[in-house]
């Protein structure tokens, strides 16, 4: 094919496949590639489109011709993609064209909307229906002296109003960060510390789901983070959160963190996952985006902890990615910026910058020894 004229398919938003009418993939732009990896010489990985371009060649079916299908129907926790596939003759030899226009992406706003709405009565008014219910009878009881009813509601109040407490948090996180602005904390952030303080927070949901959550003991030997120490331990503990809650009951949930040029990239993979196609993945990090699947399956959420993460670790110059490295296991990957931080407003501080110089000398210091060992 003309090298233009793939830079020109490459720029297309909507999918676009050339294709033989055997279903072999000729060409393949990105966005085509982003919905459906395929490879070039190979047939169309997708069962709805060689059954399309098959009927095509067959005769059963005239030229042009459109249908809606699905990519993603099996995921949890985001909705399947409507996906209106056109396929038309090449206006040069036999081959086929296949044009997908992806009609939920287009939808994203009025689904967001929609969820925001509905997701707010159920989370938060549910929420606060249970803890004035908890507090009335709680009230009720104290004068009873019934120790054990009185520490019952303590404790239905105590959990009632930390839901409220933690979706109105978010809700507040994301108003706050909503304009961009900078983080200013340049707290130092030693990563092993980091991920067992938030690892300890998340074990109580852990437990509840019989999920025990384990850490790499390599990453006492990494340099630290610079940041807003207040932020960052609420970017973990989504992402430990979500790990927990969307792993298999009973499975575990894997931290490490590996040095990488001058990032650091903190891993939290969870086992027995239900698979997420790769097109879907970078969605789950959109405020409000919440799939029917998940919501049928009763998982509460409004879909906005790993939109606040993204937004946090990005202030903080680095970027979060959703990965799937095995077929039954999912990562969210936090990658920082290691390094004395740098402020366009102030000074660097001295005594900070030495702190900075010592870890780096420990660190050298621990790995020349482990070498000549």
């Amino acid at each position: 094919m003309n090298p233009l004229m793939k830079r020109l398919f490459h720029t297309v938003r909507d999918g676009l496949f050339i294709v033989s009418r055997e279903a072999e993939v000729r060409f393949a732009n990105e966005a085509a590639l982003r919905l459906i990896p395929a490879a070039l010489g190979a047939r169309i990985p997708n069962p709805d489109l060689e059954r399309m371009v098959v009927s095509v060649a067959s005769g059963y079916t005239a030229l042009p011709h459109a249908e809606d299908i699905e990519l993603g129907r099996d995921c949890l926790v985001a909705d399947a993609d409507v996906i209106r596939a056109h396929l038309m003759s090449s206006p040069v030899g036999t081959d086929l064209v296949v044009i997908l226009h992806n009609l939920t992406e287009s939808q994203f706003f009025d689904t967001a909307m929609s969820n925001f709405s509905s997701m707010l009565q159920r989370e938060c008014g549910d929420d606060m229906e249970a803890l004035s219910a908890a507090l009335e009878a709680l009230e009720q009881q104290i004068d009873t002296a019934d120790a054990g009813e009185v520490t019952r509601l303590r404790t239905a109040v105590k959990n009632a109003g930390h839901a409220v407490f933690d979706t109105v948090g978010k809700l507040v996180g994301l108003a706050a960060l909503s304009d961009g602005e900078a983080l200013v904390a340049e707290e130092r952030i030693v990563v092993a510390q980091w991920l067992a303080r938030t690892a300890d927070y998340c074990r109580r949901v852990a437990n509840e789901r019989q999920v025990r959550i384990l850490i790499d003991g390599k990453v006492e030997e990494l340099p630290p983070v610079y940041g807003s120490e207040k932020w960052l331990d609420r970017v973990l503990i989504e992402c430990i959160d979500n790990a927990v809650r969307y792993g298999a009951q009973g499975s575990e949930v894997y931290l490490s963190a590996v040095a990488q040029g001058e990032y650091v990239r903190i891993s939290v993979r969870n086992m027995g996952a239900a698979g997420i196609p790769a097109h879907l993945r970078q969605r789950l990090l959109r405020p409000l985006y919440r799939g029917k699947n998940a919501t049928a399956a009763g998982e509460p959420g409004l879909g906005l902890g790993l939109s606040l993460a993204r937004q946090v670790v990005e202030l903080h110059g680095g970027r979060l990615v959703i990965d799937q490295p095995e077929t039954d296991e999912i990562e969210c990957a936090i990658e920082m910026p290691t390094g004395a931080p740098k402020s366009d407003s102030r000074q660097l501080d001295l005594e900070q910058a030495q702190r900075y110089a010592r870890d780096l000398a420990q660190l050298m210091q621990r790995r020349t020894a482990k070498a000549t060992s």
